[in-house]
């Protein structure tokens, strides 16, 4: 489901709360930097405020789920025509119709809205020419900065933004956003894949899809306990089975293992895993995974012994 047309928000209702009070007592602040996990609804809660902002009757609503609302410009990856995909990053030619919009009168109200999606995309000259409007914003800007990794930007950037960060769903507003975007999902399945998604609406739909819930639970398996002889081979054969196996793998294994990094960093450990490693050797083995995927899919090289070699890796065979 698109962000901006999801008429439900599940979660994140204390932060909501926060933004109707500052509304209603004008107290808005021009940037906003909204991050979080990937999947946990941080556009939907955008599009929400929004809604909040420009209005919540049908037709201001059904405008701003179309993109035609007149006070709002989204900006995001346009697609590359040429190579007909998206484009891996937000151009300064994108960044500059941001300050041709902000400087018309709003045509509905006091504010114009500019919703940047995946923000850490923006390549340097993009950046920089952002930076100038934050620094000078028109009077009745308002810019969301949408983003899963906020070191990804500028310092400079950061520091003139308002940080909003939303956490994962609870296992009830998991349950209740399943139950509207697969009906037909069974009360076990679904209980098996809100344990897994770790808060994650998107990450539980795409476990879902095409049989990823099962590459999840070899994710799972693989950092609990080490796989080894035929048991990598069936295991390895099963990813490659699934559409996308390859790289959703990749995804959910990178994924886990920086969610496992942040755990240990929060309980001051220095170590952790099966076997147990000290959390640099955690990091390195993170980057060699990125590392021999990006090199896999650039030169087209055997995933199957890609796969077996990072088995390896993360079993310390």
């Amino acid at each position: 489901m698109i962000p901006r047309e999801n008429d439900h928000l599940w979660g994140h209702q204390k932060e909501y709360a926060y933004f109707q009070q500052a509304i209603a007592q004008d107290k808005l602040h021009h940037a906003w930097l909204v991050n979080g996990e990937e999947g946990i609804g941080k556009a939907t809660f955008v599009y929400h405020l929004v809604r909040l902002i420009l209005g919540t009757n049908p037709a201001a609503v059904s405008r701003i789920k179309a993109g035609s609302h007149a006070d709002l410009l989204v900006v995001a990856r346009r697609l590359d025509e040429k190579k007909n995909r998206l484009r891996s990053e937000i151009l300064m030619e994108d960044i500059k119709s941001v300050g041709e919009f902000l400087r018309l009168t709003p045509a509905e109200g006091g504010w114009r809205i500019v919703v940047i999606e995946d923000a850490d995309l923006m390549n340097r000259n993009a950046a920089n020419s952002l930076l100038k409007l934050l620094e000078e914003p028109p009077k009745g800007a308002l810019l969301f900065l949408i983003t899963t990794h906020p070191n990804r930007l500028l310092p400079t950037i950061l520091s003139r933004c308002r940080k909003m960060t939303l956490h994962g769903l609870s296992d009830d507003e998991m349950a209740q956003g399943l139950s509207v975007l697969d009906p037909k999902l069974s009360q076990g399945d679904r209980g098996k894949v809100i344990a897994l998604a770790e808060g994650s609406l998107g990450k539980a739909l795409q476990l879902l899809e095409s049989g990823h819930l099962n590459i999840k639970e070899i994710v799972e398996n693989l950092l609990t306990y080490p796989v080894k002889g035929k048991e990598i081979y069936q295991q390895v054969d099963l990813i490659l089975q699934k559409e996308n196996g390859f790289s959703i793998f990749l995804i959910l294994l990178t994924d886990a293992i920086s969610a496992r990094i942040r755990q240990a960093a929060k309980a001051q450990k220095t170590e952790f895993g099966y076997p147990m490693r000290p959390v640099p050797e955690w990091i390195e083995i993170w980057q060699k995974l990125l590392k021999w995927h990006k090199e896999a899919e650039s030169f087209n090289l055997d995933k199957k012994q890609t796969l077996i070699s990072e088995f390896n890796l993360v079993s310390e065979l």
